[in-house]
């Protein structure tokens, strides 16, 4: 075997059977994942349907307790205190206890959700009666029959990550994702199950339900679909196989001639050919060779041509540079077009901060030329290139590139600065609402796709108007770059803070709960109650802000955390102002920085 066919062999195994190989393995762990992912979110419909029904049985109990409430004869039974009576109501409606003061009838369960309905008569109070429906082994049966889960589907209790020991099931401890879906693995009775735990259900015991299936389910899928691929791939490298082996031993054998006749020609023998037998590329490359002596001129006629094309395209290149925003981008560009344009053996563009772009190897050459890139009284850069000696034409050239990349790059400086100013408040230098509108919603959009946290603060200066009114509006413009300014000193690199409209102003903090929003907010009311400001022409004030913080997976869309995070504010103003307001009601540690 020849060296060309052994390696026509290696890179028949590269580019044919490897692949295969890979993207067969790819595959099967694609349809493992998607075998999963569909059990996945049948558990989760299965579970959205038995908490469901559970709701709802515990509604229809409620109701039943309502109507109980109301009822004269147990009323005036209640009044009597006749437990007799009162037991006899209770034991009709067995998800009902009654408490009124020391009189209480029913069973208390272990793990259940109440609903309270307070029994009112003519006199004022008299009690309360307490619907539950209690989460019991024989009532899961019941809930798994009436919200229809699939008989290879479980209801378990769980407790956190901890699922309770049922009638037929182990307890064992639950690893769940961190994505907060509340997915995860089980070892149960000795086996693997795919578990899927809903939020806490209960008002006593802390208790969610949950729904188990074995993860064999899954594993059993997926090989049935990889066992109905494997003998189509098997069969398909075994085809290309046999055209690999038919293809190589015809390419070998024109190659060998082509070998022949080009080691004839090298040594001179310009009459030699090669024999030309059909009409494949083969054929086509021995015309090539038959032909290569009598178009050795042509050739060089198309070279100079060639080196013309290149020119005038060189020259529309640096045209177009007008076009383009990215001034790193433009930087690059000409260094490596000046090189190529001029053949240089390398070259340096440094920017106006210092950017420097290399191309080539510019430590070769004897020559050194340098051009500045201006446009106006702007330097805008310098491109130093080196070689071995330059033409007035390619001088000429570099002269016109030069000229069109500081045009471009003036372009560009332009551009950012329009592009800044409409993007930042002109007063205190922070994002304008425009730009924190759109900040909002993308940090919203990778929150909703991360499943991770992000507060949005909103917070006013308390008694602003005051301030104009007695100090004037230039008082007010620096008590807003003051405020500007401790924001800025404040937040992290990924936090946005923005003017939201007048004296009012929002943080955006990506990857925040609601409790670190409060803190950060809390060490910024401490620092502003702190600052004396400077007023030119009068004494330095003091002023306070009123903070709303509210999270976007407490609220659940953007409507609801504006809503949330302004409620939250105007609670603050309500409440004496100075002071932190969380849209959950969580409580805010004044003391949390010095």
């Amino acid at each position: 075997m020849t060296s060309l066919a052994r390696r026509l062999v290696v890179y028949f195994v590269l580019l044919a059977v490897v692949p295969l190989v890979v993207g067969f393995l790819g595959l099967t762990a694609v349809i493992k994942r998607s075998e999963q992912r569909r059990i996945d979110e049948g558990l989760q419909a299965s579970l959205r349907s038995a908490t469901a029904t559970y709701d709802g049985e515990l509604l229809d109990a409620q109701r039943s307790a309502e109507r109980l409430a109301k009822t004269a004869v147990f009323q005036r039974a209640l009044l009597r205190r006749d437990r007799a009576t009162l037991a006899g109501f209770i034991a009709d409606s067995p998800h009902l206890r009654l408490n009124s003061g020391r009189l209480q009838i029913g069973k208390v369960p272990a793990y259940a959700t109440e609903r309270r309905v307070e029994i009112v008569g003519t006199e004022g109070p008299l009690g309360e009666l307490i619907a539950a429906i209690p989460l019991s082994s024989s009532y899961l049966d019941h809930l798994a029959i009436v919200a229809g889960i699939p008989s290879n589907e479980k209801l378990v209790l769980a407790h956190g990550d901890r699922v309770l020991r049922s009638a037929t099931l182990s307890s064992g401890r639950a690893e769940l994702s961190e994505s907060g879906a509340g997915i995860g693995s089980v070892r149960l009775n000795g086996k693997d199950y795919r578990i899927a735990v809903s939020h806490p259900v209960t008002t006593r015991g802390s208790i969610e339900v949950a729904i188990a299936t074995p993860e064999s389910r899954a594993l059993h899928a997926a090989f049935l679909t990889e066992e109905r691929l494997l003998l189509p791939l098997l069969a398909l490298i075994v085809l290309m196989g046999t055209i690999a082996f038919l293809e190589g031993r015809g390419i070998v054998r024109n190659v060998g001639a082509l070998a022949t006749a080009a080691r004839a020609i090298a040594r001179g023998h310009l009459d030699e050919r090669v024999p030309v037998h059909g009409r494949d590329e083969f054929a086509s490359l021995a015309v090539i060779f038959n032909e290569m002596a009598e178009q050795l001129e042509e050739r060089m006629k198309d070279l100079e041509l060639e080196r013309g094309r290149l020119r005038e395209a060189t020259l529309r290149f640096g045209e177009g540079l007008g076009a383009s925003h990215d001034a790193v981008q433009l930087l690059r560009v000409v260094v490596e077009s000046a090189v190529e344009a001029t053949r240089a053996a390398g070259g340096i563009v440094i920017g106006p901060q210092g950017e420097r772009f290399v191309a080539g190897d510019p430590e070769k050459g004897k020559e050194k030329s340098e051009w500045s890139l201006r446009a106006g009284h702007e330097q805008l850069g310098t491109l130093i290139l080196t070689g071995d000696e330059f033409g007035d034409e390619e001088l000429e050239m570099v002269a016109l590139l030069c000229g069109h990349a500081a045009v471009a790059l003036d372009n560009a400086r332009l551009h950012r600065i329009v592009e800044k100013q409409a993007l930042a408040d002109g007063l205190t230098g922070l994002a304008n609402r425009r730009r924190t509108d759109s900040a909002l919603d993308e940090e919203i959009v990778r929150a909703s796709r991360l499943g991770s946290e992000l507060t949005l603060v909103l917070l006013d200066i308390d008694h602003f108007k005051e301030v104009n009114d007695r100090h004037g509006h230039a008082a007010g413009d620096a008590v807003l770059k003051e405020l500007a300014l401790v924001l800025v000193h404040s937040l992290r690199e990924i936090d946005t803070a923005g003017r939201w409209g007048g004296e009012e102003f929002a943080l955006i903090l990506p990857g925040t709960d609601t409790g670190g929003g409060a803190q950060l907010s809390e060490r910024i009311r401490q620092t502003l109650e702190r600052r004396r400001i400077p007023i030119e022409g009068g004494d330095p004030v003091s002023i306070t802000a009123s903070f709303g913080v509210a999270s976007f997976l407490y609220a659940g869309s953007r409507e609801k955390l504006l809503a949330a995070a302004d409620e939250a504010l105007y609670r603050a103003k309500r409440a004496g102002r100075n002071r932190v307001e969380s849209a959950d009601g969580e409580p805010v540690d004044s003391g949390v920085a010095e």
